[in-house]
């Protein structure tokens, strides 16, 4: 099942594997996984805590960065619903609350939580979404069934097992020293690479798949190591297609875990970005022609989303003594929002109105789509940018 890539000429393959290790442990220390739905998962064994009627699921994945940030997204869920989002531990013992997903009309719904975990924090487990019947989503790994990209690539970190928190400490865990490692599963092809750094020189380790039943496959051998501690391990088709499966991947010496997939919390967190956009007549428009415009004037215009999710808006040489409305309009099209922001004008056509609350943006959000200027029905303003 598993055919290393023996084949390629000796230059090659050290070149390839300088480069590797270079990319490799360059990434941050975070976890990043496609979720599934739970009882679609078959490798290395099926889950026994799933709901025992599975809600639909088109896509989802999770993120938790090396600032602790976590970022839950799930589209094509069940609409309307509530899923409880949780960090367990890969034997299903201990689990840490993250907060609550909420799905819309299309059953969509995206949870974010910046610096959930704090500096210093060191995690392993999945994220798993669960409704009154049981779990519905957990992260893991899934390969297409065509070559064609079908979900995100499995991409954690690796972390050492004693060095873990959360959602607990784990057990039995050796005392080898790892700087910095990282696993990515191609969802394409289901390719792996596996790379460490910093850890116990002239050292193999066996690569596991281990369900939260306990269940193993082998995945092959990282190393040996070389005097800095620094090793490998690339598989061509590790996983075949169609593979759907979850759990945690462990590296172990002499049967003892050594490093488990999971994150660590190593960069200081930084505040969100903030959205702005300058702000263009609706019938001015060439790129694409736009319908549905109004023909009021304007010299200058913009608008500015700040990390509170307060919205501010400036006006210049628009309609005197007008009373325009801001709406948002998401980015899939369903529909503008009426962010309840009044944008009157003076008697110049000037207007700037300072960051006022959204409701829409509450904490946590993370919005795509753009903000419109109307006056009554018609769009009068909108996002965009001139070219000279």
């Amino acid at each position: 099942m598993f055919q290393p890539l023996r084949k390629w000429p000796a230059a090659l393959i050290a070149a390839s594997m300088t480069l590797c290790l270079a990319a490799g442990m360059a990434r941050a220390q975070t976890f990043d996984a496609p979720l599934l739905q739970c009882k679609s998962v078959t490798a290395p064994a099926a889950l026994t805590t799933c709901a025992s009627v599975q809600d639909p699921l088109s896509r989802g994945g999770a993120t938790i960065n090396d600032q602790g940030d976590v970022t839950v997204i799930v589209v094509g869920a069940a609409t309307n619903t509530t899923y409880a989002v949780s960090l367990v531990s890969n034997d299903g013992t201990q689990s840490t609350s993250i907060g609550n997903l909420k799905t819309g009309v299309n059953g969509n719904g995206a949870l974010r939580k910046d610096a959930f975990f704090k500096f210093g924090t060191v995690g392993a487990g999945n994220v798993v979404l669960t409704s009154g019947g049981g779990e519905e989503f957990v992260t893991g790994l899934s390969i297409s069934s065509n070559g064609l990209e079908s979900a995100r690539d499995f991409q954690p970190a690796l972390v050492r097992c004693t060095d873990v928190v959360e959602p607990a400490t784990l057990s039995s865990c050796g005392s080898d020293s790892l700087t910095r490692g990282h696993v990515e599963i191609e969802n394409s092809d289901g390719a792996l690479a596996i790379h460490v750094s910093g850890a116990r020189p002239s050292t193999s380790y066996t690569a596991l798949l281990r369900s939260p039943g306990g269940t193993t496959t082998t995945i092959g051998t990282v190393g040996p190591t070389d005097k800095a501690g620094n090793g490998m391990l690339i598989v061509t088709g590790a996983f075949a297609a169609s593979t759907i499966g979850s759990g945690a991947i462990v590296l172990q010496s002499s049967s003892t875990d050594e490093f488990v997939s999971g994150f660590k919390v190593d960069q200081r967190f930084v505040r969100p970005k903030v959205s702005g956009s300058a702000l263009q007549q609706c019938g001015s428009v060439t790129d694409p022609i736009l319908a549905n415009c109004g023909s009021d004037p304007l010299d200058e215009g913009f608008y500015d989303v700040n990390a509170a999710g307060k919205v501010a808006v400036k006006l210049s040489g628009a309609n005197p003594s007008t009373n325009y409305e801001l709406f948002f309009r998401p980015l899939d099209d369903s529909g503008d929002v009426d962010t309840g922001i009044a944008v009157p004008t003076d008697a110049l056509g000037n207007a700037d109105i300072r960051p006022q609350a959204f409701s829409a943006f509450s904490k946590g959000t993370i919005a795509a789509g753009t903000f419109v200027v109307k006056f009554g029905t018609l769009d009068e303003f909108v996002a965009g940018y001139e070219i000279h």
